[in-house]
């Protein structure tokens, strides 16, 4: 089973269960960047960051620079001001905010040193002029842990389908504010499998490859390519969440329109990258802004490191003025971000742009699941992310959530459990040797919500207190014993065939945390080359499930809906769905909110779209001094502002004794609320009735007045009609 949490300080994704993930990016230096001119000036000085051991590369430092190209830490090889620092790579971002001059630019330097220490680099190269900021070039972690088939379980979109909740999700349903554009969102992650029938379509197609942005559907930056395909699964999610087809009859159902873009920062395999990557990745996304490429938002499931933010806060802010939010995973630890020091925060809380959004994850009832973080003033809003169905990029035996039918067609067992009775541990099995305790019981109403009744509950410890057995591939047993504490199902009567493949999956859970339990996958394979298949005491039985374990305490877990599969099952009919829980996967609600509220209001910018998101949440009283909002994400109130006004008059004249009728048209005609306010400059002289009914009055014989509509929305946009009184005909 995954850890619950990473608890390394490198950037990376917090996993929350083994199939959750993703890392972030750390931040760093600290000034705003001064407008310079080409002559030198005086600067303020830069603050070195405090380093933590194991929190970064060494011998490498990221600086921030507002500059022209002939500054020496923009030129790639050996500095010219000292042989022992090399700049390794150089981003430009553009010309600077506020420069008096186009040859002033944002510039981001990779820089290295064999002889200098990190913090020596960083005091070295921070004493140059047009140097803004210094970093170390720190570690992030990924942050986990027509109706379409899978949408049943799919909880968080209205609190319906087969999953028990006390939530409405993100009230997908209730959502009035239809998408009239489609924004594209970037995923900075493991990649996205884009060979997915359920994300393919939904996939961004780089038409600027002739302009030098490369890739098809992004890039990959961990290993320096165009092809940023997911082999791991955490992006695959978080794209799914965002915008996996609706409709199309297969898979889940996304909660947006947009397209995604894939930017792969973390190897296959690794759950940590560093910040490096990140700064290349929000490079790419400015570069295609600047093309055309309208990003409305980045989705970043990942967090780490203790630095001050300035250099990811530029190109952040960069990304923000061009129109897109960047959304954050708040993480897994449990952790108050309100109750550490500001010195001690880590990314994205020591993040300062306007452009940032931090989501927390809450549950089924709107809880804040047990393990995301959280804080009254740091993080912003909670979303789903407790045991969320979405796509990933391998195709698994998940009967758990196929339709009956299609279930009862393929599996040879299932088994939701309304008692233990059935299953064996080695204990129960003459001949069958183990150094673990295994204990079985039945757990009433604590099984997966798919159903009313309970699971097993599940007690294993190690009875090895000198040494440990250590795995060895699949293979059941080492030196004649369990080499973890196996469930067993006696199958001597089924006349199985063990010559052929046997697929087997369950659901599991820890006994580490309050309220709902979260549960995650679990599937193994018995083949005629590594069969589960046991022969003991004239029985046959089929291993199902093991966990292995050095403790020799107890450790709890539940396990419900275990399946066994046909013999040799299709696997052209397993789906390439996965079920994951963490602030990785709350992210993404967060992230595709903010895409349909950009495609309703395609006129607005990124701070009145982030506007709009904050307004977009239901109370919850445990949520209360948990996040800004105090909510969870509620896209029922998703609005679409008036975006223009129009009169069907803007002058009149009208006689006295005569009225005028007025109408206002709101735009767009989809606008939410779409009711006017009138106003009469001078009433002595016409009044106008809330319909834009004019009456004009004796005394204004002669005068003029102005007539306004004003919009109710709060966008108070106005148009006028100016009347102009005239005597009564004789």
């Amino acid at each position: 089973m995954g850890t619950k949490k990473i608890k390394t300080k490198k950037i990376g994704i917090n996993k929350k269960i083994c199939a959750g993930f993703l890392a972030s990016a750390a931040v760093f230096g600290l000034v705003s960047a001064p407008v310079l001119a080409s002559a030198q000036v005086q600067a303020p000085a830069v603050e070195v960051p405090e380093l933590e051991e194991g929190t970064y590369v060494k011998g490498q430092a990221l600086v921030s620079m507002t500059t022209t190209q002939a500054a020496a830490l923009t030129k790639e090889g050996t500095s010219s001001f000292d042989k022992d620092i090399k700049v390794e790579e150089c981003w430009e971002f553009g010309a600077a905010q506020d420069a008096e001059s186009e040859r002033i630019k944002d510039y981001v330097a990779l820089v290295s040193s064999d002889e200098y220490s990190t913090e020596e680099l960083m005091e070295i190269v921070s004493k140059k002029y047009y140097v803004d900021a210094v970093a170390p070039n720190s570690y992030a972690h990924l942050c986990d842990s027509g109706k379409d088939t899978l949408s049943d379980y799919q909880w968080y979109l209205d609190g319906t389908g087969a999953m028990q909740t006390q939530s409405s999700g993100i009230a997908l349903s209730g959502m009035k504010a239809a998408p009239s554009a489609q924004p594209v969102v970037a995923v900075i992650d493991t990649g996205v499998d884009y060979t997915n029938e359920d994300i393919r379509e939904s996939m961004w197609v780089n038409p600027y490859q002739e302009q030098g942005l490369a890739g098809t559907y992004g890039y990959d930056f961990a290993n320096d390519d165009d092809d940023p395909m997911d082999k791991f699964g955490h992006g695959t999610h978080c794209a799914g969440v965002i915008a996996a087809r609706q409709n199309n009859g297969m898979g889940i159902t996304g909660i947006s329109n947009a397209k995604i873009m894939a930017l792969k920062v973390a190897k296959d395999g690794q759950d940590t990258f560093d910040t490096a990557g990140v700064v290349s990745a929000f490079e790419y996304i400015i570069r295609a802004q600047q093309l055309g490429v309208w990003v409305s938002a980045v989705n970043c499931s990942w967090g780490g490191g203790h630095d001050t933010g300035a250099v990811l806060d530029t190109l952040i802010d960069k990304m923000g003025r061009n129109g897109a939010l960047t959304v954050f995973a708040a993480g897994n630890d449990a952790i108050n971000w309100d109750a550490v020091a500001v010195p001690m925060r880590q990314t994205p809380y020591d993040l300062k742009s306007d452009y940032v959004v931090i989501a927390g994850a809450s549950d089924e009832n709107d809880d804040r699941v047990y393990f995301s973080d959280y804080g009254n003033t740091q993080v912003d809003l909670f979303a789903p992310g407790s045991n969320i169905l979405s796509t990933i990029h391998e195709a698994k035996f998940l009967p758990q959530f196929w339709e009956k039918d299609k279930r009862e067609r393929m599996t040879s067992y299932y088994n939701t459990f309304s008692s233990a009775e059935g299953l064996y541990t080695a204990a129960d099995i003459n001949g069958l040797d183990s150094d673990y305790t295994v204990r079985i019981s039945y757990a009433a109403q604590t099984g997966f919500s798919d159903e009313p009744d309970g699971c097993l509950k599940y007690t294993v410890k190690n009875n090895r207190r000198l040494s440990y057995p250590l795995a060895e591939d699949d293979a059941l047993f080492v030196n004649g014993k369990e080499q973890a504490g196996f469930l067993y199902l006696d199958v001597t009567s089924w006349n199985l065939d063990t010559d052929k493949t046997y697929y087997i999956s369950c659901l599991m859970a820890d006994n580490d945390g309050d309220g709902t339990p979260v549960w995650e996958t679990a599937q193994k394979i018995s083949t005629p080359e590594n069969s589960r298949f046991v022969s003991a005491g004239g029985k046959t039985y089929l291993a199902l499930i093991g966990i292995s374990t050095r403790s020799t305490r107890p450790a709890v877990y539940y396990i419900d809906n275990i399946a066994v599969s046909e013999a040799d099952p299709d696997e052209e009919e397993f789906e390439k769905c996965d079920l994951m829980s963490g602030s990785s996967m709350a992210s993404p609600m967060v992230t595709a909110a903010v895409a349909v509220l950009s495609a309703a209001n395609p006129s607005l910018n990124a701070e009145s779209i982030r506007a709009l998101l904050m307004d977009c949440t239901r109370d919850s009283e445990t949520l209360e001094n948990a996040c800004v909002t105090g909510g969870v994400l509620d896209l029922s109130k998703a609005v679409v502002q008036a975006s223009g006004l129009k009169l069907n008059k803007t002058t009149a004249k009208v006689r006295y004794g005569k009225t005028l009728q007025l109408k206002a048209s709101v735009m767009p005609a989809n606008a939410t609320n779409a009711n006017v306010r009138w106003v009469s400059s001078n009433t002595k002289y016409a009044s106008v009735s809330s319909d834009g009914r004019v009456t004009v009055k004796k005394a204004g014989v002669g005068k003029q007045v102005k007539i306004t509509a004003v919009t109710e929305d709060g966008t108070k946009l106005k148009k006028t009609c100016t009347v102009k009184i005239i005597k009564a005909a004789l």
